[in-house]
């Protein structure tokens, strides 16, 4: 039994060629290394202001 918080994104290494993506001690995806890394970069939650503002700035000045 895997010790996973809430919110916790891993590979785990599942045999030689392939790995799985788990969230929250659930496996959600399994294939190639370089695959699953690429949708845990995705789900990972990013806390960038910059980006956010320039998002609500691009918003705002659609709703004008």
């Amino acid at each position: 039994m895997m010790n996973t918080h809430k919110g916790d994104i891993l590979v785990r290494r599942l045999d030689e060629w392939r790995f799985a993506v788990v969230v929250d001690g659930v496996v959600r995806y399994v294939g190639s290394r370089v695959e699953c890394e690429r949708r845990a970069a995705i789900l990972v939650p990013k806390d960038d202001r910059a980006a956010q503002d320039q998002a609500l700035l691009g918003w705002v000045s659609l709703t004008r």
